[in-house]
């Protein structure tokens, strides 16, 4: 049970093939969502299926993705949640140039296209949900995640103007902002300094997640909720 009702609207999932984008994907199909499916791995064309869903498969840094998303959609989507990211863990100043055009295209370039090629459609219809997820890194410095943390900051802060520019038309933006998931890296890391004792399991995600999508927080937005088990305090 998700505590949430999504039957019959449209949702598009970006990064649906990775960890927290299938959980999602899972969640919202489970309340009763249509799921549209994005990502670049052909694995997320089985989710789609799995789910009832229909799939694009495309890379989040091609500049008509977005349109392509768009088009395979009967009308402007309710709810849009962008779990697309990569990390990549280096020192700032050991980066890569390629590794940094990495991280700026898809974790803050491919976020803004989608939203900018779907908020007019949304905004027409006066309502919406858009949910981003960022990363803890964009709220604690994290040594050898420098990087990625300023393209996570830059993702809060698209949440924080969007909501600004898109509140008058009825369509909300908020974040979510996952701490360490339990992996064994994660766990040499920084298992111990998480104030609940544990790591998180992807599944602890959904129901903040639903939450904000939900017409729950219907007077929610320009939030980056952080769900960490309190380690960015610690």
């Amino acid at each position: 049970m998700t505590g949430h009702e999504f039957t019959g609207r449209q949702a598009v999932v970006t990064g649906a093939a990775g960890t927290i984008g299938a959980v999602l994907a899972r969640a919202l199909a489970t309340a009763g969502a249509e799921v549209l499916l994005v990502d670049q791995a052909p694995a997320v064309q089985e989710l789609a299926a799995e789910l009832g869903g229909r799939a694009v498969v495309g890379d989040p840094r091609a500049s008509g993705l977005p349109a392509e998303v768009l088009m395979a959609l009967d009308s402007a989507p309710e709810l849009l949640v962008l779990a697309e990211g990569v990390h990549v863990r280096s020192p700032a100043t050991e980066l890569s140039e390629a590794e940094w055009q990495l991280l700026c295209q898809v974790n803050v370039g491919a976020l803004y296209r989608m939203v900018r090629a779907a908020a007019p459609s949304m905004a027409r219809r006066g309502s919406g949900a858009v949910l981003a997820i960022s990363s803890v890194t964009a709220e604690r410095v994290l040594p050898g995640s420098v990087p990625h943390g300023a393209t996570q900051a830059a993702v809060s802060q698209l949440v924080r103007g969007l909501a600004v520019e898109l509140g008058p038309s009825g369509v909300r933006v908020n974040g979510l902002a996952p701490g360490p998931l339990a992996d064994e890296h994660a766990r040499r890391r920084v298992a111990g300094r998480v104030p609940l004792g544990r790591l998180a399991d992807p599944a602890d995600l959904v129901g903040p997640a639903l939450f904000l999508l939900s017409a729950a927080a219907r007077y929610v937005t320009g939030q980056v909720l952080v769900v960490d088990g309190g380690y960015a305090l610690a």
